[in-house]
């Protein structure tokens, strides 16, 4: 279950990538220009060592956004279809039933199924659970969607626990 919100959290940070990647950019320049101002080498070499750090953070960042796009490219059009309304352009459950004229349910089931499509599309690539979640470590906006969903899950499945078994 912990893998399905990972995947879902990631494909709703999609939608921040290009703007993080543009945001990081700004910050090379910037400390590229902070770089003529430097009255030592140890300034010039953090500088360097920051825009470095910077400039792998984009890179995994462009990864991963090469990844998904891959993905929905090769998944099934049903998939495809939900995936891109839903994570890329925010739409709710309810608009994309209408927009395709389903229930709401076969949206949600759809999505569920394109989830687990993405999440075997990411292990064949090697990056199972364990090895994303590792990859995203530095990325704390996108583990806080992550940790959102998990914890609204965990919280859902408890109130299920108590309304069911109690």
């Amino acid at each position: 279950m912990e893998e399905k919100i990972l995947i879902k959290s990631v494909l709703e940070g999609y939608h921040f990538l290009d703007k993080i990647v543009k945001k990081l950019d700004s910050n090379v320049m910037t400390k590229s220009v902070n770089s003529y101002h430097t009255q030592s080498c140890a300034e010039t070499l953090n500088l360097a060592n920051d825009v470095l750090k910077i400039t792998e953070r984009k890179h995994k960042l462009l990864c991963l956004k090469q990844m998904i796009e891959e993905c929905v490219k090769m998944m099934p059009q049903e998939y495809s279809k939900v995936i891109a309304l839903r994570y890329f352009d925010c739409f709710k459950l309810a608009d994309i039933a209408k927009m395709l004229e389903i229930g709401i349910k076969k949206v949600s089931r759809t999505i569920d199924k394109a989830i687990i499509y993405v999440s075997r599309f990411f292990s064949s690539k090697g990056f199972d659970f364990v090895r994303l979640t590792a990859y995203l470590q530095d990325e704390n906006w996108l583990l806080g969607i992550y940790g959102k969903h998990l914890n609204f899950s965990n919280k859902y499945a408890h109130k299920n626990f108590v309304m069911n078994y109690v």
